[in-house]
Parts: structure tokens; sequence; C-alpha cells
């Protein structure tokens, strides 16, 4: 109003077309970030409707969807703030069209090296590692709940071909997005050839551990719902990774063991080969025991007892005869090792009220004691006084 007072008339109303432009665009981008925000809140969030069937189809965490949302928000508000910006520097006159046409422009403006970084490419990337993903989620999810349960493969089988699919199908969605990127072959082996020096130096064992979690899922020495037994580590395999295996024991709590160590080390797989488990039971009795009748009642003892297996079947032999005492080697055969020591302690009750009917008993514990001999009184030196 002042410039068109002074007598400025052009300049006043070229002020006054930029000072309502600039409202425009200021309000304009405020609207647009409030409508991406409860679009946002709507489509992925899991308060919203879509991400609630979202997280109920695809079993997504609520927490990952929750952080989607606010994660895709903050983009487009960081693509509406670039805009407005341009917006807000544009020259004096810059209609709307020539707006739009300079920040396709600025698309090309952002180069490393040889590698030309576009808006465009980023978001076709990061559109195709979502997508990518997604279907990786959705696929794993279809066999494990709908293909698997109708074929003959076991639970490990089906989770290492779970987890492989997931870790070749990450390793392709990767490569097509850096192909989208424009980083060929070539410059992801330089990089490879770069990284190699930090995997000599510091990245050993994670590289070790690396190879060992595609050996277990190749080779399955281990699998899911394996007992295995590895130094003081002792449990069921819960979970085998690309880096490490759950463990989890028996009182419920999980260990987590680098796969380098069932490579390295000596590990005892309780139903690698077998599904059978072994009860054995060593009972010493006095040396005047009826030996056949004993042998007798461990073997009813046994053959009484449901989850015992006739095929092989129970065996009671004498071991042998030590310090006046028979010890008798009874053993016997379960469906699966987790059984064993439930059905050993059913046994021992059993063989214990057998023998308190027919008369019978067990040999107490042998004990060794050292008496120290009495000193011989010649032999103790005399008093001090006589030797003085």
């Amino acid at each position: 109003m002042l410039a068109v007072v002074l007598g400025f008339v052009a300049l006043g109303g070229t002020l006054a077309r930029q000072t309502v432009w600039s409202g425009v665009v200021l309000a304009t981008t405020y609207l647009l970030v409030q409508l991406v925000d409860d679009l946002c809140e709507a489509l992925l969030s899991s308060q919203g409707g879509l991400g609630a069937r979202i997280h109920a189809t695809l079993a997504l965490d609520a927490q990952l969807l929750d952080q989607a949302a606010v994660l895709v928000a903050g983009v487009l508000r960081v693509a509406l703030f670039f805009y407005m910006a341009i917006a807000l520097m544009a020259p004096l006159g810059t209609d709307p069209d020539e707006l739009f046409r300079r920040g396709i422009k600025a698309d090309h403006s952002l180069r490393i090296g040889d590698i030309m970084l576009a808006p465009q490419a980023l978001l076709t990337a990061l559109a195709v590692v979502c997508a990518g993903f997604l279907a990786i989620r959705i696929v794993k999810r279809w066999l494990s709940e709908r293909y698997f349960p109708h074929t003959s493969l076991e639970p490990g089988m089906r989770s290492s071909i779970v987890t492989l699919l997931g870790y070749v199908g990450g390793v392709l969605v990767i490569a097509v997005a850096l192909a989208g990127l424009g980083i060929g072959v070539e410059r992801i082996a330089w990089v490879a050839s770069a990284l190699s020096v930090g995997i000599g130096f510091g990245l050993q064992a994670i590289v070790q551990n690396f190879i060992s979690g595609l050996i277990l899922l190749a080779e399955r020495p281990v699998k899911v719902g394996d007992w295995v037994v590895l130094g003081d580590t002792e449990g069921d395999v819960r979970r085998v990774n690309v880096r490490a295996t759950e463990i989890q024991l028996g009182d419920r709590s999980t260990v987590i063991v680098p796969n380098s160590e069932f490579i390295t080390k000596t590990v005892r797989n309780m139903t690698l080969g077998s599904a059978q488990g072994r009860v054995l039971l060593r009972l010493p009795a006095p040396l005047d025991t009826d030996a056949r009748r004993m042998r007798e009642l461990i073997l009813q003892a046994f053959h009484a007892h449901e989850d015992i297996l006739e095929s092989p079947a129970p065996s009671v032999t004498l071991e042998g005869i030590q310090s006046g005492t028979l010890t008798f080697l009874a053993i016997g055969y379960v469906s699966s090792p987790r059984n064993a020591a439930g059905v050993r302690s059913d046994v021992l009750f059993a063989i214990l009220e057998a023998l308190r009917e027919a008369g019978l008993a067990l040999s107490p514990p042998a004990t060794t004691s050292v008496a120290q001999a009495p000193r011989d009184a010649a032999q103790e030196p005399p008093p001090l006084s006589e030797r003085v």
C-alpha cells in the first residue's frame, strides 16, 4: 500500500501478488500436511481400519505398522516442504506450471561420483523394497500355514525352507532396488572388494556365523525341534537363524548360540538318528539276594509300564559283583527321549513297591571311611623336660 501511495504502482502490485501467492502456498502446504498425516494414520496405522485389517491378515506387528505410518508421513512431509521452498523462492512472476517444471528439473541435481540419484529413482527403489519384502512375507506365511501342513515334510525341513526362501528373496529384492538406483553388478563388486578388507579384520566372526548358518540350513545336522546338548547348554532348538540358533532350556529360558559353535564344537543331538529314548537303571542288591527273582520283578515293572516299547524289548542283566554287592543293569526304550525321565521315575517306584512286597531289598550305597591308627606310645617323643 505504501508503494502505491508513493507512486510505485507496479511495485505495489507485484508485492501484493507475491504476498497472496506466499499465503496460498503456506495454507496449501499446511492443509496437505494435515491430509498426509490423516491418510497415513487411517491407511497404515494399526489404529486405522485398513491397518487393522493388514495386521490381522498378514500378522504384521502393530508397532511395525505404526512405525511405517510415521515414516511414510515424514517422507511425504519432506516432499511437501521441498516443493513449498521452491514455490516461495521462485522468481517474481513464476506461474504454477513453471513451478512444477522447476521441481522436475531439481530431480536430477544429486550426483554421487558416477551415480545419479534422482528422487523418482529413490522413490522407486523404496517402493520395490517395501513391495518385495511384503510379498516375501505373504509367500512365507502362505507356505507355513496353507501349503506345508498338507505335505509330509517334517517341521524342521519346513522351517529351513521358509528361512532360506526369505534370505534368497531378500537378496533379490535388494539387487532389484539397487539396479533401480543405477547401481549395477560391477559397482556392487567394488563395494564387496572394499568390504573384504573389513571382513578380514573385524567381521570374521559374523561371516563365520553366517556361513555356518547356511551350512546348518542346508545339511540340517540340527533342526527345529531337536533336543541338543552343546557344552553346558541342553534344550530344544526353537529357531535356526542365519547368524545364531535359539535353544529353549528346561526352565523356559532361551539361549542364543552362534551358529559357528555347532560347526566347530562337538554337539550331541538326542533326536537325530532315532526318536527313541533309553531308560537305564543300575540297581545294587545284597550278595545273598535271589538274582533270578530280582530279575523277574524288574522285568515285570518294565513291561507293566505303557510307555515302554516292546521292540526293542527291555533287558535285565547282572553287570557284576563287587564288594559283596550284585549290580543289576536294566534297560528299556521309550518313543521319545523327552519321556525317559518321567518313565524312569515311574519304573523305579514300581520296582521299589514290588521288591517290598516280595521281601527283597536294595543295597545301601557303599561308604568308605579311613580311621587313623593310634600312635605307639614308644614312638611318641619324650616330654620337653626329659629331653632337656
